[in-house]
């Protein structure tokens, strides 16, 4: 079976209206219902041209509708009409998305992304195949649908209304760069907790240097009329991504056939750099976990932040070590492969010896 999440709009009141020559707020319910018979499915609402051609009555969908009059009346008629033709498995949720400028980018694009990811995460664990049809609602749906989609790897599907088939975005063979949001996850927990005061945020980010700073701000909304600031719907995504990454179920990677002492790379091992206080030792703690193949010093910076900045669906973690003086760029080259199996690796192994040390 697959779950089909579809966005809903109100093209079914807004071509009904337009037959009758009448006002949206003036169609009744009745000629709602009747449309579908006029005119044919296919017509009738951008939702009913494009399932039929995206799923089967056999098929879960999942239809998202705006909180909004309009919306509620649309969906609800949709649904009751796609139940006369049995479609049986239905099931209506209702987005925070309104008519409001103030909130739609802060609150409405956000529960529209977090309700799309919400719906993959059940059907990814049930084992069924997702599909989102973008077809219906706001344009701005139609971007961060598909962003989700591309994110997710899931397919998005879209049918303009002049066309007899439907338009597939595919799922594309790259895993997205979620490197900022692994390096700097303290920050980004620590913001989607709760509401966070421009304030608190700068206060924040000041230990943070400005060319990351800049690239964590594109993250996050502008600050609203209370000066509160979120992670942006873009940010939201990747982050919610991240988060399901570390809890996909994924095998330990593979022991190294290396010995611990031979992991270690001739600079660290006779420390012929002036390397952080502590960096062969950190090292040495590193090299004894069995799926760690390679340890390579690298260039040093101006910071005195232990993290983790990187992991590569290759394999390859960098971390930085630091004492309170200075910083060395280190190149963990291991046996995991793939995003989630090198994260989990880091999270499980590389960041308690950082934060232990």
């Amino acid at each position: 079976m697959k779950v089909i999440v579809t966005t809903t709009g109100t093209s079914l009141l807004t071509n009904t209206a337009r037959a009758l020559n009448k006002k949206n707020a003036d169609v009744t319910d009745d000629e709602l219902r009747h449309y579908f018979e006029q005119v044919g499915a296919e017509k009738a609402s951008a939702e009913t041209n494009s399932l039929p051609k995206i799923a089967t009555p056999d098929d879960a969908v999942v239809m998202l509708y705006t909180a909004t009059p309009e919306g509620e009346r649309c969906a609800k008629q949709i649904e009751s009409y796609l139940k006369s033709k049995d479609w049986r498995n239905l099931r209506l949720r209702k987005l925070q998305l309104e008519q409001n400028e103030a909130q739609f980018e802060r609150k409405g694009l956000r529960n529209l992304v977090d309700t799309i990811i919400d719906e993959i995460n059940k059907a990814q664990r049930e084992r069924h195949e997702v599909i989102i049809n973008a077809t219906g609602g706001f344009k701005a749906e139609i971007a961060y649908t598909t962003m989700v989609g591309m994110i997710f790897q899931v397919p998005v599907k879209y049918i303009y209304q002049d066309f007899e088939k439907p338009i597939t975005f595919p799922v594309l063979p790259i895993t997205w760069n979620l490197d900022l949001l692994i390096e700097y996850d303290r920050f980004f927990g620590w913001l989607d907790e709760e509401p966070r005061t421009q304030s608190e945020v700068e206060q924040r980010l000041k230990a943070v240097s400005s060319d990351d700073r800049g690239r964590i701000q594109q993250l996050l909304s502008p600050p609203d009329s209370e000066q509160y600031i979120y992670l942006s719907p873009a940010g939201d995504i990747l982050w919610k991504r991240l988060r399901q990454v570390r809890e996909v179920v994924v095998e330990e990677p593979p022991p190294s056939k290396r010995k611990a002492s031979e992991k270690l790379s001739t600079s660290l091992l006779n420390e012929t750099h002036h390397f952080p206080r502590g960096t062969k030792e950190f090292a040495q703690r590193v090299a004894a976990l069995p799926a760690v193949e390679e340890i390579i010093g690298g260039n040093f910076e101006n910071t005195i932040l232990k993290r983790v900045k990187s992991a590569s669906d290759d394999g390859v973690i960098r971390v930085l070590w630091a004492d309170n003086e200075k910083a060395a760029n280190l190149t963990i080259r291991t046996t995991a492969r793939g995003q989630a199996q090198v994260v989990q690796f880091c999270d499980r192994y590389i960041k308690p010896l950082l934060e232990n040390a």
